[in-house]
């Protein structure tokens, strides 16, 4: 059983910046924490929506009711979305106690060409692109869906990725790779992830039932 851990800020300065450190033993606490939410996040969605009864090969492949864009998906699809959404609110809840103002989910970066740097590009930013119709201009980010961070979103701690196979996997499954199209097509996300941001711990996938993995 694991116990509870407070994860509180070890100050020090770096010019303006306040630099919150993970100790070993915090890491490992929100670990737990984020597969449990993973796991839990299962178990809703199927109930919900399958009434508990999890999904075979065959009915992972098959059409769902339309998303909420109006647009024909699988199963594994929909599942997957939905069980991701559960799992973001239970790890916003859980981080919000755990460390406020050191994480952020789906934060996106991008790599300025002309600086040749990574950069955040905050919600703002990207609600606005969006409104005006140029997501064009949003090609070519990630966006891990924890990273624990020291306040700042660029000096990255930890990345943690949930990942909801459709049926239930024996094995641990490799990291997906980048779908044609994107700006890292062909190449996978932890390598991608890892090159941009530099974690000092992770990149690392968060399973169901299987529990994390680098």
């Amino acid at each position: 059983m694991s116990r509870p851990v407070q994860v509180a800020a070890s100050v020090g300065t770096a010019g303006n910046m306040v630099v919150r450190a993970l100790t070993e033993e915090q890491r490992d606490h929100i670990q737990e924490m984020l597969e449990a939410c993973a796991d839990a996040a299962r178990s809703e969605v199927i109930l919900s929506l399958l009434n508990g009864v999890p999904p075979t090969e065959e009915k992972c492949k098959a059409e769902a009711k339309e998303d909420s864009q109006k647009k024909p998906v699988s199963w594994a699809r929909k599942l997957g979305t939905e069980m991701h959404k559960v799992a973001h609110e239970c790890a916003q809840k859980k981080l919000n106690e755990l460390r406020p103002g050191g994480f952020s989910l789906e934060p996106r970066y991008r790599y300025n060409p002309d600086t040749r740097k990574w950069e955040f590009v905050s919600e703002e930013t990207v609600r606005s692109l969006l409104r005006q119709g140029r997501g064009n201009e949003l090609k070519g980010t990630v966006a891990p869906d924890v990273v624990i961070h020291t306040g700042d979103p660029l000096h990255v701690l930890a990345i943690y990725d949930f990942k909801f196979p459709c049926v239930n996997p024996t094995q641990l499954p490799p990291w997906p790779l980048y779908p044609q199209g994107h700006a890292y097509a062909g190449q996978a996300q932890n390598i991608v992830y890892k090159n941009a941001l530099n974690p000092r711990h992770g990149p690392i996938q968060i399973i169901p039932r299987l529990g994390a993995t680098p």
